[in-house]
């Protein structure tokens, strides 16, 4: 018995029920007012609950979802309007339930199923995987959130994909799509150029639990300090529905444009969850992303990267073998034709903080104690130089040389082993 009432008071039922009411509620507005986004928020709200009653795994995070915006917009109409406690106590309720549903999915109110009842070890390792899937989505990390609500997400987001997306209080009844909910939590729903459905997040945290944790591991030290410094951000997520029409490509395509569109001069870098990359923000990957390939936009970084390498015997072997084999590089480089662009220098650069950066130079000039040439990367502990500056740094000084060879192959980078295994790419 006891094992019976767990199941029927399990938290996903708990939660289905609540959805299949508001779904009810939604439908029969949207009947008596002949409002189409009221009848397709009743839809999708019907979908999930339907989704939660099966167990779909989808569900957890969409119904968890969507409870949260019923419990927000009871509490925001608490603020706004008029307090009473019948509201009070939903939006507590249905917060508690979101809760539940989140952090114990299978649990009941009376305690856990009975034993006997519980999945077998093979079958819950394949739950736990399927719930630690990274969703398709794209992240701004920016210094402080965006200013968004439904109109403005809507322009655009219409801007972005071509169509004619609605918020707030239009009539979506010739619309492609239309926006629901409030900051900071937004559902996204489009017919064109297939059915697809996004939630948008706008939150004011760290979108990583423990920043220092996750910088602690990244070997690029811009990547690093973006993660340890970025106090919000912004997400557009496919809300993935099972058998959707949505494949990937077109799903990140649709992404790339919409968090192109809502980047502003706060966006700090951005990055994919379900394939770990990671970009500093700029307009050249701004126009990537709005392309046919936007995870390719991703993969390879705008600017270079900046590697933390530990004062060691490998890295110390290479920079003395390169200014050992330094008379090459001039001799090369006597010979090369004017408009050779492929003699490059790598020398250490002090910051104002006093932190020392080794930076890659063009080389365009040589002296017997000095090379001149301007720089190929965007500085990271300085402000008085940027990408292209024109530098001079004494020949004793030098770390690292490129150059082409008799035959036109790269010759040089020696620290290149060094640094890759710094950055955990091995040799």
């Amino acid at each position: 018995m006891k094992a019976l009432i767990n199941r029927l008071t399990a938290n996903w039922n708990m939660a289905a029920i609540f959805l299949g009411f508001h779904a009810w509620a939604w439908a029969m507005m949207g009947i008596w007012t002949h409002n189409l986004p009221a009848r397709i928020v009743a839809a999708v709200l019907a979908v999930t609950a339907a989704g939660l009653l099966f167990r779909l795994r989808w569900t957890r995070l969409a119904g968890t979802a969507m409870l949260i915006w019923i419990a927000g917009s009871k509490a925001y109409g608490l603020v706004a309007r008029e307090f009473t406690w019948k509201q009070a106590v939903l939006c507590a309720v249905y917060g508690m339930i979101a809760y539940q549903l989140w952090t114990r999915p299978d649990k009941g109110s009376i305690d856990d199923f009975t034993e006997e009842d519980l999945p077998q070890d093979g079958q819950q390792k394949n739950d736990d995987e399927d719930e630690a899937k990274p969703i398709i989505s794209l992240v701004h990390l920016r210094r402080q959130p965006r200013y968004l609500e439904p109109q403005v997400l809507a322009n655009a987001l219409s801007e972005a994909w071509g169509l004619q997306i609605v918020g707030g209080e239009e009539d979506a009844d010739q619309a492609d799509g239309f926006v629901a909910g409030d900051n900071p939590l937004f559902l996204v729903m489009v017919r064109k150029p297939v059915f697809a459905m996004f939630m948008v997040h706008n939150r004011d945290t760290s979108y990583f639990d423990d920043p220092e944790e996750v910088a602690s591991h990244v070997p690029n030290l811009r990547f690093a300090e973006i993660i340890r410094e970025h106090s919000a951000w912004l997400a557009v997520d496919l809300m993935q529905v099972k058998d959707t029409e949505v494949g990937q490509d077109e799903a990140y395509r649709l992404i790339g444009k919409a968090v192109s569109a809502l980047a502003d001069d706060d966006v700090m870098a951005i990055f994919c969850p379900q394939h770990r990359f990671f970009n500093l923000w700029s307009p050249e990957l701004e126009k990537l992303l709005c392309g046919d390939s936007p995870l390719d936009a991703l993969r390879e970084e705008v600017k270079a990267p900046v590697i933390g390498v530990p004062n060691g015997e490998a890295i110390e072997q290479a920079i003395t073998e390169a200014r050992q084999r330094w008379p090459e590089f001039v001799e090369i480089f006597k010979k090369r034709q004017p408009d050779d662009e492929r003699f490059i220098v790598k020398a250490p650069f002090t910051g104002e903080n006093g932190q020392v950066e080794h930076m890659w130079m063009q080389v365009f000039g040589l002296e017997p104690e000095y090379v001149h040439g301007h720089l190929v990367n965007h500085p990271m502990h300085t402000t008085k130089l940027k990408q292209g500056s024109q530098v001079e740094v004494p020949v004793a000084t030098i770390s690292d040389w490129v150059c082409p060879d008799a035959e036109g192959n790269p010759l040089g980078n020696f620290t290149h082993k060094a640094i890759n295994q710094a950055a955990g790419q091995g040799a």
